[in-house]
């Protein structure tokens, strides 16, 4: 894909570290259609979605798509996390400012409802049945 464009995939973050590498693992697995992808935790672990944001600017990105790695939309998928982007209320672009240019920046939903989704859930139902 473009490499002009960074992922950013964001976890809600835990003291368990299992979270962390599931958010990681989820990254990798992206970094097979984007060249840039970096993690950022709302909360609890590092690093912040802060701290990946830039680190995708260091690399010269022009936009940046963020992925909150979550269920279902949510105070944090819906305020926090926007926030976090500079990004008003029920806006899912914006553009923030780095070492004297403007980047592009897209908020993409959670995972939400999907039939792919179903079809994971009733794997594990089935693994779980005697």
């Amino acid at each position: 894909m473009d490499e002009d464009i960074g992922l950013l995939i964001v976890g809600h973050g835990s003291s368990l570290k299992y979270n962390k590498e599931l958010v990681k693992s989820a990254a990798s697995e992206f970094s097979e259609e984007f060249e840039n992808v970096e993690v950022g935790f709302l909360n609890l672990q590092e690093p912040k979605i802060k701290d990946g944001i830039d680190k995708l600017l260091e690399k010269g990105v022009s936009k940046i798509v963020v992925f909150p790695l979550f269920l279902a939309r949510g105070v944090h998928t819906l305020k926090d996390i926007p926030r976090e982007l500079g990004l008003e209320d029920g806006e899912s672009k914006g553009k923030i400012k780095f070492d004297g240019r403007e980047v592009d920046i897209f908020y993409a939903r959670p995972i939400e409802n999907d039939k792919r989704l179903a079809e994971i859930a009733l794997d594990r139902i089935k693994e779980a049945m005697p």
